[in-house]
């Protein structure tokens, strides 16, 4: 699946849908764009398989997969609960330690079904865009997914985190979601349904009216 630009400015992806249509749960905020980390680290290595990245920062939400030739970074997002959000600001900064090396990212995104004010979800919101617009400093990627975990097919609500991916200058990101206790993942495709609320929301939200 690859992603594509549109005339308004927003981003979008294309592939197969295999799951559900759903209501419309967006909610109402603004918010500015934010800021960039710039600082790189250098690594001697480009072969991220056989880096070591035990001598890096770590972080609880930040975890490693490698295979036999290369290696993804995971970001496990959870905002579902108030103990389980992540410390977004130490996360920018260790981020930053990865950029040189890492090809592959997947971005796992938990939501709360409903938020408590416009406040709340519009600082989640940009806790996760701070984290895409760090990403759009990875120079080296090749693959970026990213994937909500819903409570059910039902709750299409907990996908609006997801409006920040539409910031991400890589054009080859993917966006699905899966549904906890069922085993699978239901891709989202581009002008489906689903994918056109999305983006509808995503204009309102980020994008300055001209």
């Amino acid at each position: 699946m690859t992603r594509t630009n549109h005339d308004d400015g927003s981003q979008s992806i294309q592939g197969e849908q295999t799951g559900s249509n759903h209501g419309d749960g967006s909610q109402s905020t603004q918010r500015e764009q934010p800021t960039q980390q710039n600082q790189h680290v250098v690594h001697e290595s480009n072969n991220s398989a056989e880096f070591d990245f035990s001598t890096l920062r770590q972080h609880s939400v930040l975890t490693i997969e490698k295979t036999a030739d290369n290696a993804k970074m995971i970001l496990d997002l959870d905002f579902s609960q108030p103990e389980s959000v992540p410390d977004i600001g130490a996360l920018l900064k260790i981020l930053m330690d990865y950029a040189e090396i890492i090809k592959e990212v997947k971005i796992i995104i938990k939501a709360p079904k409903q938020y408590d004010n416009a406040a709340t979800f519009k600082g989640k919101l940009a806790s996760v865009a701070m984290v895409m617009a760090v990403l759009n400093s990875f120079n080296n990627l090749t693959k970026v997914e990213v994937l909500a975990r819903l409570d059910d097919h039902d709750s299409f609500e907990q996908l609006d985190l997801t409006l920040a991916a539409y910031q991400l200058n890589f054009y080859n990101w993917t966006l699905a979601y899966e549904v906890l206790g069922l085993d699978g993942k239901w891709d989202i495709s581009v002008d489906s349904e689903d994918e056109l609320r999305l983006r509808r929301v995503y204009r309102k939200l980020f994008l300055k009216k001209r």
